[in-house]
């Protein structure tokens, strides 16, 4: 048992480090612009690979997606386009903030609204219980730290002034960068609803001889399309708006192309690889796993920050605000994730 735990979060964490750096070749493609990237990204990770991975998975999917009622398919798709919007935020928002901030903001805000809504709507009673107070302390030990994170953002933007550009603008950008992360953290959460309410999509599925590990991939395949379309016209407009669209063809974009669809397989591989290795860790899967994905790609992602000069030259102050801020959202992960035991 506990070499299979052992197996099982080790494919956790390579998992939480993928999708910790899927973010990182957006800034190689430096003769694209963000629209040109982030289609190219969505289109790979969020319709082409999870379809290919349920057709591969999901026997008979044509009568699964017959015996799931309606109701549940549109919430799927209606949460799924929520996130969607999300996503084509967290983009902006990284690029506005760099990744190791915006992925610590991002992913605190998702995980405690994540938790919070389906408890409030779903299991209502459980809120006076261990499991609901759980939720509610790490979600105020996440917006302490999600505040410290900003904080520490602002006083980097203090330190990295452009001669060029007035302090007041600097000031402006880092708070509408802020505001986006917050707001994408927010629908982020989305996603989990979709699987919070689509139980009988999944049931569906495993009437249907599908396993009850890949069973949800009926859902994922759903959600992350209904994400694509709100990619889709945002990125659609911004290749309109700025005449961008020729750049999928410039000199040079062969490199560009192969930097998007290195993001999404870094993303859907981590996708992937998180629900292995969770479905590898026993009965502990979700109480062990979730915490270390989170972790991992908080860490990941402040190491390439770091390590592609998003802090350079930045103050000691800034940094040890960075530094309360990704503690404190760990810190809020492990309880959250005792929430989930109890």
């Amino acid at each position: 048992m506990i070499s299979t735990i052992a197996t099982g979060s080790v494919i956790v964490l390579i998992a939480g480090v993928l999708q910790g750096l899927y973010a990182v070749p957006m800034k190689l493609a430096k003769s694209w612009k963000y629209e040109n990237i982030w289609l190219l990204f969505t289109v790979n990770a969020l319709v082409i690979f999870p379809w290919v991975l349920t057709v591969a998975t999901i026997p008979h999917l044509g009568a699964v997606y017959q015996a799931i009622p309606a109701s549940t398919l549109v919430a799927i798709v209606g949460f799924g386009l929520c996130w969607g919007i999300g996503v084509t935020l967290i983009g902006l928002g990284l690029t506005m903030l760099g990744i190791g901030l915006g992925f610590a903001i991002i992913l605190g805000l998702s995980a405690s609204v994540g938790s919070l809504i389906p408890l409030f709507v779903l299991n209502p009673e459980k809120i006076g219980t261990s499991q609901g107070h759980a939720y509610m302390i790490g979600t105020a030990i996440m917006l302490i730290g999600v505040a410290c994170g900003a904080r520490a953002g602002f006083l980097r933007d203090q330190g990295q002034k452009v001669e060029t550009q007035e302090p007041e603008a600097h000031k402006s950008s880092f708070f509408a960068g802020l505001l986006i992360v917050i707001v994408a953290g927010l629908l982020s959460s989305a996603l989990n609803f979709c699987y919070a309410f689509g139980g009988a999509a999944t049931a569906a599925a495993e009437a249907q001889g599908a396993s009850s590990i890949g069973s949800s991939n009926v859902i994922t395949a759903l959600a992350t399309t209904g994400g694509f379309v709100a990619n889709l016209i945002y990125c659609s407009y911004l290749l309109w708006k700025n005449s961008t669209t020729q750049l999928f063809w410039s000199d040079g974009a062969g490199w560009n192309w192969f930097y998007g669809v290195i993001m999404a397989v870094c993303w859907f591989g981590g996708q992937a690889m998180y629900g292995l290795g969770s479905s590898r860790s026993g009965d502990l899967g979700t109480v062990i796993s979730w915490p270390l994905l989170m972790g991992m790609i908080i860490i990941t992602s402040n190491i390439a920050g770091f390590l592609t000069g998003e802090w350079q030259g930045t103050s000691r102050r800034s940094r040890m605000y960075l530094g309360y801020s990704m503690i404190l959202i760990l810190a809020a992960l492990g309880v959250l994730a005792l929430g989930h035991r109890t």
